[in-house]
């Protein structure tokens, strides 16, 4: 009997002493969220919940938070719900969730679109606070123009988004992280431009990446390019009912903040929308090259210092990133 009553003694005793755990962490989390909102949405976004709430226990973090407005440079994006879990054992994996639409404005243009879905989930890994892995997926995308009424620019069956580290275990001190990025859309339509069927697939690479803290620094691109980052293109193919295209290629930053870079074109049937959107067929001649006898156009963009170049002959100017 005296033992029974040790045992139920001391799992009480557990109990207690989780939950007390629980809810300080809770309050720890409850008290980053609501630290965002002081921040000044330039060198660090600034995310104001009209509610917020953290739930899950005894077992996890579930903060929630309703209407939500996370506001960075003259952009500002309104949700209607954000929410994220994480398990009390394994709190550097968290599951987000997010309820639309996404209303953006931009305050400088006065520009409003909007973004909606059926279902969106997102998956952060952290590895000693640096991103291990990030994961977005996304069902039943449109996207709005709302200046003037609704004006549907595109949508997309499927999306994904992929974000993984691939930093060598060895490498040097002050080189940056290298994440690798995987991007699909499927079933893409957009009336307005007169695609159907459309697919998108992205595999790159961002070498030289600065500590996730600065990534919404206003001066990120400058970090980046003082640790030696390069965004290499290594796969990209989009495809429509009449239409393809293929590229890859590189660029980086000199130290004044000029794209410098190839791209290598390869494409059908593009070409000749851009003729008729434009309405001068040199325009997509200079972009994407003249059809083969294959029939599909081929072209080498070189960008030195800004300065884009086909061939020998300069026909664009970049401005400074930075």
């Amino acid at each position: 009997m005296k033992r029974f009553v040790i045992m139920i003694v001391a799992v009480i005793a557990v109990s207690v002493l989780w939950m007390a755990g629980w809810f300080y962490i809770a309050g720890q989390v409850r008290a980053e969220i609501e630290y965002l909102a002081l921040a000044d949405g330039v060198s660090q976004p600034r995310l104001i919940c009209d509610g917020l709430d953290v739930g899950g226990a005894p077992f996890s973090f579930s903060p929630h938070c309703t209407d939500a407005y996370i506001t960075s440079g003259d952009v500002t994006v309104e949700l209607a719900e954000l929410s994220g879990t994480a398990l009390f054992y394994t709190p550097t994996h968290i599951q987000l969730f997010a309820s639309g639409p996404a209303q953006i404005t931009d305050a400088f243009t006065g520009a409003t679109q909007e973004v909606r879905w059926s279902s969106l989930r997102a998956s952060l890994r952290l590895d000693g606070g640096m991103i291990e892995r990030f994961s977005a997926i996304a069902d039943d995308l449109v996207y709005a123009d709302m200046l003037i009424g609704e004006t549907i620019i595109g949508t997309a069956a499927h999306g994904e988004f992929h974000l993984l580290d691939a930093t060598p275990e060895n490498a040097q001190p002050g080189t940056g992280a290298i994440f690798d990025a995987y991007a699909t859309l499927e079933d893409v339509t957009s009336d307005t431009n007169a695609i159907a069927n459309g697919r998108l697939v992205i595999d790159a690479r961002l070498s030289g990446l600065p500590d996730p803290a600065l990534w919404g620094d206003p001066q990120v691109l400058g970090f980046w390019q003082a640790l030696g980052g390069e965004l290499v293109l290594r796969d990209v193919e989009a495809s429509a009912d009449g239409l393809s295209l293929t590229a890859e290629g590189a660029a980086s930053l000199t130290a004044t903040g000029l794209v410098t870079g190839t791209l290598d074109i390869a494409s059908q049937g593009v070409a000749e929308r851009i003729a008729a959107l434009v309405g001068d067929p040199s325009v997509a001649q200079i972009a994407l090259g003249s059809p083969g006898e294959d029939g599909v156009s081929r072209q080498t963009l070189r960008v030195n210092d800004g300065t884009v170049v086909v061939g020998i002959i300069p026909v664009a100017s970049l401005p400074p990133l930075f």
